[in-house]
């Protein structure tokens, strides 16, 4: 193989100009130079590249099937040279980024990946989903190099939580429980019936439970399923609350008796002792605004 990717450029432009003329000035060189690449092209592939037996050359079928190959080949060596300019300006070559299950299709979140595929078209992303925990533990283990999570306590001495957001959080029962009967319950009602609370990495940072009677689980999706099919009360974030598969069967109560209105914070962790390339920070900031405009709608 002795053909270069000057040559293929050259097979392109005469292909889009239409002749070695036009394709001559659009790369700035003499027309001799651009029949000769081509010339050396055909002798390097072993065939013919143009007819040239008509006033403006035509493309033969081998040709025609070597411009899309071509193509592919200088595509690829621009997100090669895209990447090398990348890393070289410190920039992440890849990014392991691991996010909360309970924050899966929502808007902000969504619209930052859309975003980041735009802005970084040569980064090498891994995305891990994972259920309330998980996130931090990867993070931690250095599995994952940045998390985005739902907050929660006992996170590790190793880890820093950044704040992007907060979400506001509904109380919910099923439609036939007990305590779809009082839409405004007193914290006596509900310390009277189980208690859905999300699980917690730590023993020690375990939320206070309300009710003696309760279960933990490690997901909101989950927590708010069970609550709609009778098992128990659940405060969970807003958006699950109107989770299609099972908000027809949740009823919204009044959060009054739990104190102060419930809200639960989005947050990026990442760990202290290893540095955040500019596509991390890039996406905390991103991740932060996208929240924001969301909330100002």
């Amino acid at each position: 193989m002795h053909w270069s990717l000057d040559q293929l450029e050259v097979l392109i432009a005469c292909a889009e100009q239409g002749s070695f003329s036009s394709a001559a000035r659009h790369l700035g060189r003499a027309q001799s130079a651009i029949s000769t690449a081509i010339a050396y092209l055909e002798a390097d592939l072993g065939c013919s590249l143009f007819d040239r037996s008509a006033r403006l050359p035509r493309l033969t079928e081998a040709g025609k099937a070597l411009l899309h190959e071509a193509r592919a080949v200088v595509r690829q060596c621009q997100r090669l040279d895209s990447r090398a300019r990348a890393i070289a300006q410190g920039e992440e070559a890849q990014l392991v980024l691991a996010i909360d299950e309970a924050l899966v299709e929502m808007p902000p979140v969504d619209e930052t990946l859309e975003a980041l595929a735009r802005h970084y078209p040569a980064l090498q992303l891994t995305l891990l989903y994972g259920a309330q925990g998980d996130i931090a533990g990867w993070v931690e283990d250095r599995t994952a190099d940045l998390g985005i999570l739902l907050r929660q306590q006992g996170q590790g001495r190793v880890l820093e939580g950044i704040r992007i957001a907060h979400l506001q959080q509904a109380l919910v029962v099923g439609r036939t429980h007990p305590l779809a009967e009082l839409p405004a319950p007193t914290a006596g009602d509900l310390a009277d019936h189980r208690q859905l609370l999300i699980a917690s990495r730590s023993e020690g940072a375990a939320g206070a439970t309300l009710s003696a009677q309760f279960w933990r689980l490690n997901s909101f999706y989950s927590m708010g399923e069970l609550a709609a099919r009778g098992l128990g009360w659940a405060l969970v974030p807003q958006h699950i609350a109107q989770y299609p598969p099972f908000r027809e069967d949740l009823v919204e109560l009044s959060g009054e008796a739990l104190g102060r209105p419930p809200v639960i914070e989005v947050e990026t962790v990442s760990r202290r002792d290893a540095a955040q390339g500019p596509i991390a920070r890039w996406l905390r900031q991103t991740l932060g605004e996208r929240f924001r405009d969301r909330r100002q709608r």
